[in-house]
This record gives structure tokens, C-alpha cells and sequence, in this order.
């Protein structure tokens, strides 16, 4: 619960300090379960803020660890339970895109004005390039941020609070993006030896575990060898139509759930799939040609709102799309349409023929020592599973 406060609390403050033209309501207190409890420095006296001035220039001048404008509350805690405080945002300034999607999705003005606010609140993220893959971090001993946390993306909770064990380390952070697909791609590995519901029966555990071993050796071939060093950029991994909130025009007015904002490789940043709304695994025939035309139109415009210094962005979100790379990415991000996408999109850039999975399934023996005894327990696993569900639904 803390690491997600803290890193969405910093992702606040960042944005607040070097992107003022991203709308997102104004952060007023927030606290942690250790009962500490923090407010904004406008509340304190004027000797207070000024010195605390003084204290953010010199944290600039010296390259130190950006100092908040937040400071501990004097309040005692009411409960220990892990909050943030933000602006109300009226109806009548903005609602979830959510509500009015289905409505207007396909009329073309409103989508020519989300897609101008969303790329630009791409590229305002990707404007400062960042030195590792990683979070943003609110330290509370001394009220800084630092890009010090573990990407913390939603697969990655998920995983764990379903009982996968931890791969990466809360203060875990990369500088190089091979690593970082490797403890990823292993992450990947450990949810499926973990999860009960992880496969259909046994001749699916031997496909999936030969997906999972061929993912990694075709994981080469999407890493921009340029760019293994950064800079990463900031993106947005969770963004969707409930966390963006529009006037009647389809103008963003603001921006709610920061956490899962990470500093990633530039080839992990795409198009949202949902523009066309559909999940990633269902752009597939007639809807890959419908998010392809959707794709173009959207980098269109953001060719139009691109600095010239971030001529390189939009040529890599080409790029990723005719290498098949954009599809790899999107197997690190996805909770669990993984194996569509491999199966989908990158197996038949290697492989023509439809069977190439049954032909290629004794790579599954490479996935991991007795594999034959994995698929077994695999199959063991869900079969006690669906008895369990089973009875749950019978009591009920």
C-alpha cells in the first residue's frame, strides 16, 4: 500500500514541478500507514516558506534530490490508513470519458480533440528525459522525491498480491533496458508457475511454456541497441477512459491516478489501444486495420504538436509498429493476453505457418528442468481449481 502511495504522491509533485501543463487536481495532504501525515507548504507560517525557498534553490543549485512543498503535518493521526487528499473535481468542469465513450467515440471532431490532448500529455511526460527505468519515490524522512522505486506497473502488483513472488525489488532500478526485460520476462514466468488458473490442461501448460521460452529468445530482436542506455522516458501505463476526465467537446480538463507512471525504454511507449475500443488481444483482423488507420491518424497529430526535438519519438512509435515490436512491449504491460499476442503478432513474424506453435511446443522442455512434471502440476493445479470454484459457487 505505501510503495503505491508513495510513487503516485511523487508522480504528483514531479508533474506539478516540470509539466504544469498536464491538468491534474491539486494534491492538498496525504499520509501513510506509519501514521505520518504530510500537507502543502502554503499552510505554514512566512519565515516557514521562505526558508523552505531557500532550501528547493539550493537542492536545484547542487543537482540534489528534488525538495517537495510539502512538509510534515503537526496534526496528530486520526487512523493509520494510507490516504491522499485532492481537489474536487466538479461535474461541471469534467466527467470520465468512460461515461460518454460508447456515445461519441466514432464522431470525428471529438476524437480529433482527444487525440490532440492525449499526445500532448505524451509528449509533456517524455519531454524530460530520465536517467533510469524506474518510479518516482516520496521519501518521507526528508520530504524529497527521487526516481529510486521499481517501475511499479499494474501487472506487477497484480502478480504479486496473487502470491507470485517478488522478482524486483522495491528500490530496484535500471539502467539498462536488457536487464529490465529480463527480470520482467521473468516475472512473467514465476505468475505462471504461481497462478492455480495459469493454464487450460496439460497440452496448454507445454504451448505456454514453449510461448514463454521462445518470448525470450525473440526478445533480441525488439531492443533498439541505440537506446539500451536511455534515456527512458516517462509514460503512461494504465491510462484509460476512466482516469481521464472531459468537458462536452472531449477537451481533457483533468487527470486522476498517477501511480502506475514510469520511466521506461522509449520503445515501450505505443498508441492507447482503447481508442478504438477494444482490449489489445482483440486487434485481430478487421480491428487491426481499424486501430492501424487510428494508429496513423493519432501520430498524425502528434507530429503536429511534436517539438522538433521529439521528431525521434514519433519515428520510434513507427518503428515499433513495422518491426512487430509494439506488440512484445505490450506482452511486458498486459495482465493476461500475453500469449495472444505472441500467438497473434510476433510468432508469424518468424513463423508462416499456422502450426507453428504445435510444431515448435518441444521448446517447452527448455523453459525450465522436468518440464513434463511443470505441465503436470500445471493441469493438477487447475483442475483443483475449478472443484474449488465450483463448490464456492455451490454454497453460495
Amino acid at each position: 500500500m505505501d510503495e503505491k502511495l508513495r510513487c503516485e504522491v511523487a508522480t504528483y509533485i514531479w508533474i506539478e514541478e516540470h509539466c504544469p501543463d498536464i491538468p491534474i487536481p491539486k494534491l492538498h495532504a496525504f499520509g501513510f500507514t506509519d501514521g505520518r501525515q504530510f500537507t502543502q507548504h502554503d499552510q505554514a507560517s512566512l519565515l516557514a516558506r521562505f526558508c523552505r525557498y531557500i532550501r528547493r534553490q539550493v537542492h536545484r543549485l547542487f543537482g540534489l534530490s528534488l525538495l517537495s512543498n510539502y512538509h510534515p503535518s503537526s496534526c496528530p493521526p486520526t487512523s493509520k490508513v494510507g490516504h491522499m487528499l485532492l481537489e474536487y473535481i466538479r461535474p461541471d468542469v469534467g466527467q470520465m470519458l468512460s461515461t460518454t465513450w460508447e456515445s461519441f467515440k466514432d464522431e470525428p471532431q471529438r476524437s480529433r480533440r482527444l487525440f490532440k490532448a492525449i499526445s500532448r500529455l505524451i509528449l509533456s511526460l517524455a519531454r524530460v528525459p530520465q536517467a533510469r527505468i524506474g518510479s518516482w519515490r516520496f521519501n518521507p524522512d526528508d520530504c524529497t522525491i527521487s526516481l529510486t522505486n521499481r517501475p511499479l506497473m499494474v501487472s506487477t502488483m497484480t502478480f504479486e498480491h496473487s502470491g507470485t513472488p517478488r522478482i524486483i525489488q522495491q528500490d530496484q532500478t535500471y539502467c539498462c533496458t536488457d536487464s529490465f526485460v529480463a527480470d520482467t520476462l521473468t516475472l512473467y514466468d514465476e505468475h505462471m508457475r504461481h497462478n492455480p488458473h495459469a493454464v487450460a490442461d496439460e497440452e496448454d501448460a507445454y504451448e505456454r511454456m514453449a510461448m514463454r521460452t521462445l518470448l525470450r529468445a525473440v526478445s533480441h530482436h525488439f531492443l533498439m541497441r541505440e537506446l539500451r542506455q536511455g534515456p527512458f522516458i516517462l509514460q503512461f501505463t494504465d491510462l484509460h477512459q476512466s482516469n481521464i476526465f472531459v468537458d462536452n467537446d472531449w477537451n481533457i480538463t483533468y487527470l486522476v491516478d498517477l501511480e502506475w507512471i514510469c520511466a521506461l525504454p522509449a520503445e515501450m511507449l505505443s498508441v492507447p489501444y482503447w481508442l478504438t475500443g477494444c482490449s489489445v488481444d482483440e486487434i485481430v483482423g478487421e480491428q487491426y486495420e481499424l486501430y492501424d488507420a487510428t494508429r496513423q491518424t493519432f501520430l498524425s497529430i502528434m507530429d503536429e504538436e511534436r517539438t522538433a526535438k521529439q521528431k525521434e519519438l514519433t519515428l520510434i512509435l513507427r518503428n515499433s509498429w513495422e518491426s512487430k515490436g509494439v506488440w512484445f512491449w505490450a506482452s511486458l504491460k498486459s495482465l493476461n493476453a500475453w500469449h495472444f499476442l505472441f500467438q497473434d503478432h510476433i510468432l508469424p513474424k518468424f513463423f508462416a505457418n499456422n502450426q507453428a506453435i504445435a510444431l515448435l511446443k518441444p521448446a517447452s522442455n527448455l523453459w525450465q528442468e522436468n518440464a513434463e512434471a511443470m505441465a503436470k502440476q500445471k493441469a493438477k493445479d487447475e483442475e483443483e481449481y475449478r472443484e474449488e470454484l465450483e463448490r464456492n459457487c455451490s454454497v453460495k
